[in-house]
């Protein structure tokens, strides 16, 4: 049984992989589990009434679980799963020789050679000989390549997927390669170059274990830092160039976040690093309304509040795991 063909009033069956476990104070002073569950298909919510402190080191993060016909509720419109902690017969957790987490993690709705295709074309038309030098450096190599291919976006925000990084270099990419086609002086090398270089540091930032993981490095230093680091590397590797032009491309790595306050040391100060942040910014935003989308089950034209970003959208009748906007009424 899959997440995505879970609807209420049902009884859930199969394994699943705890993303989230929290210890809970209810309102009548109980205690209980507040978890997510998941597998490769979407996520659910789940309360565990009556828990205690051994329950909650039992059922942790990254540990994966058989549930045997647990009930499924529908609250608020979504769907949770419920049990009562003081029964052990709801589930069972997997031994480590049992467990085998690749089937539990999600992975890009998309296709992920047509994004290695898609990029692959626009760094072929990329004119520049510093800038292809140094995008060969990345993505010559072949052990990269595969890193790159599969570690998430982010851990929970956006693309949190395999496949997530690439998904999203593709989308920000293609946004940017638009924006280059219509406006005007914008330097298009400079300018899709930043856009496929500007998260190349989460390669080293989120590793796959039992689940997605921020690295030692990745949470001490953060991606801007590490790609900037990587980027100057690759250019002292390669030679050559003029100092500006370095610069410049390594202004769109630290500038992208666009707001001090959202993580950028400066803000955008070329029209290119404008560009970026805003596509960046975009392609981001419009995957958390797709994730949304993709994963409202519910009869209701309304998705359940996302915390995230802060409101609930409407959705119409454009839900499920389906992407084929032939399938959306006009007007949805």
């Amino acid at each position: 049984m899959f997440i995505k063909d879970i609807t209420g009033n049902q009884m859930v069956n199969g394994l699943f992989l705890i993303v989230d476990s929290q210890l809970r104070m209810a309102k009548n002073g109980t205690r209980y589990l507040s978890m997510r569950i998941a597998d490769r298909t979407g996520q659910l919510p789940v309360k565990v009434w009556e828990a205690d402190d051994a329950l909650s080191e039992l059922l942790t993060t990254g540990k994966i679980i058989e549930l045997q016909n647990v009930e499924a509720k529908i609250f608020k419109d979504q769907v949770q799963l419920e049990w009562d902690g003081r029964s052990s017969q709801a589930y069972r957790v997997l031994t480590g020789d049992e467990a085998d987490y690749s089937q539990f993690l999600p992975h890009t709705p998309g296709n992920p050679k047509e994004y290695w295709n898609y990029l692959s074309g626009v760094m072929a038309s990329i004119t520049n000989p510093m800038y292809r030098k140094v995008l060969s450096v990345f993505f010559a190599d072949s052990e990269f390549v595969a890193e790159f291919m599969k570690v998430p976006a982010a851990l929970k925000r956006h693309h949190a997927y395999i496949g997530g990084l690439a998904e999203h270099t593709a989308g920000v990419v293609a946004l940017c390669s638009a924006a280059a086609g219509y406006y005007p002086r914008v330097n298009r090398d400079l300018l899709l170059t930043g856009a496929i270089l500007h998260d190349i540091g989460k390669v080293k930032t989120y590793r796959i274990q039992n689940g997605f993981e921020g690295t030692d490095e990745g949470k001490l230093l953060g991606h801007l830092v590490i790609g900037v680091q990587m980027v100057e590397r690759a250019w002292e590797q390669v030679a050559g160039g003029d100092r500006l032009e370095r610069e410049k491309l390594l202004h769109l790595l630290v500038s992208h976040h666009g707001l001090m306050e959202w993580g950028s040391p400066i803000e955008p100060l070329m029209i290119e690093a404008c560009i970026l942040h805003h596509a960046d910014n975009m392609d981001a935003q419009t995957n958390k309304f797709l994730t949304i989308m993709r994963e409202h089950q519910s009869s209701s034209e309304w998705a359940p509040f996302d915390a995230g970003l802060g409101r609930s959208i409407f959705v119409g009748d454009c839900h499920g795991t389906d992407d084929s906007v032939a399938d959306c009424p006009e007007g949805a």
